[in-house]
C-alpha cells in the first residue's frame, strides 16, 4: 500500500512541475515571420497578429502603432523632392506625377521581398540568467530590373522636362517588369521574454531588419550604361 502512495505522490509532482512549466506562445520562427511581414511587407495583418502577440507583454497595449499608408506617402514624398531637386523647378514640377510613379515601383518591389528561414538556434543568453535568446539565419529574395534605364545625362541644371518624364516613366517600368532575382542572407536575434508562465520573443529594434536589407536592395541593380 505504501508504494502505491508513493507512485501517486510521484505522479502528481510530476502533473505539478507540467502545469508550472513556461510554455511558448509562438514558436521563434513564427514570431519572426510576423516581424518581417510586418516591417518589410508592411502588411496590416502580420501587423494586427504581432500586437495580439505582444500585448501581454506590454500591459495590454499595441506594441506597434503604425499607420502604413502614411508612412508610405511621406518616405514616397521625401524621396520624389530630394530627387528633383537637382533639376530646375520647371522640369521638377512637371515630372511630379512621374517620379511618385517611379519610386512607387522601386520601394513596392522591396516590400513584397519573400523570406525563407533557414536555421533557427536557441542558445542561453550570457546576459540574462535563465532566459534565451534565438538566433535566425534567414534570407530574403527580391525582384529587381536586371537592366535599368539610364538616367539624365549632362548638367542635370539644363534637363528638359520632356528628358527627365521620358526616362522616370522607362525606370518605372523597368521595376514593374523586374526579370531577376537577388538573394541576401541575413541574420537576427529575437530575445525570450517570461510573462507568468508563458514565454515570448521579441527584439527592440526590429526596424534592424530593414536597415540591414536596404543596402543590399539598392546596390543590387544598377543603370544600362
Amino acid at each position: 500500500m505504501k508504494n502505491y502512495k508513493i507512485i501517486f505522490l510521484l505522479l502528481l509532482s510530476v502533473m505539478g512541475q507540467q502545469l508550472m512549466a513556461q510554455t511558448e506562445v509562438k514558436k521563434p520562427k513564427e514570431a519572426f515571420e510576423l516581424f518581417f511581414g510586418t516591417f518589410v511587407n508592411n502588411d496590416e495583418t502580420a501587423l494586427n497578429k504581432l500586437n495580439d502577440y505582444l500585448r501581454p507583454t506590454v500591459e495590454g497595449q499595441n506594441a506597434y502603432q503604425v499607420d502604413f499608408k502614411e508612412t508610405s506617402k511621406e518616405m514616397i514624398n521625401g524621396s520624389v523632392e530630394n530627387f528633383l531637386a537637382a533639376f530646375p523647378k520647371a522640369t521638377a514640377s512637371a515630372c511630379k506625377k512621374e517620379a511618385e510613379e517611379y519610386f512607387i515601383a522601386m520601394f513596392g518591389n522591396f516590400k513584397t521581398g519573400k523570406l525563407t528561414v533557414k536555421n533557427i538556434k536557441v542558445v542561453p543568453n550570457e546576459y540574462v540568467k535563465d532566459e534565451k535568446i534565438a538566433e535566425i539565419s534567414y534570407s530574403v529574395s527580391f525582384l529587381v530590373p536586371s537592366k535599368l534605364t539610364s538616367g539624365p545625362k549632362g548638367d542635370l541644371s539644363k534637363i528638359k522636362a520632356e528628358e527627365l518624364k521620358k526616362y522616370l516613366v522607362q525606370a518605372a517600368q523597368d521595376f514593374k517588369n523586374a526579370d531577376k532575382t537577388v538573394t541576401a542572407d541575413q541574420s537576427f536575434n529575437l530575445y525570450e521574454m517570461k510573462v507568468g508562465d508563458k514565454i515570448y520573443y521579441w527584439n527592440g529594434s526590429p526596424d534592424e531588419i530593414v536597415s540591414n536589407l536596404t543596402d543590399f536592395y539598392f546596390e543590387s541593380f544598377g543603370a544600362n550604361e
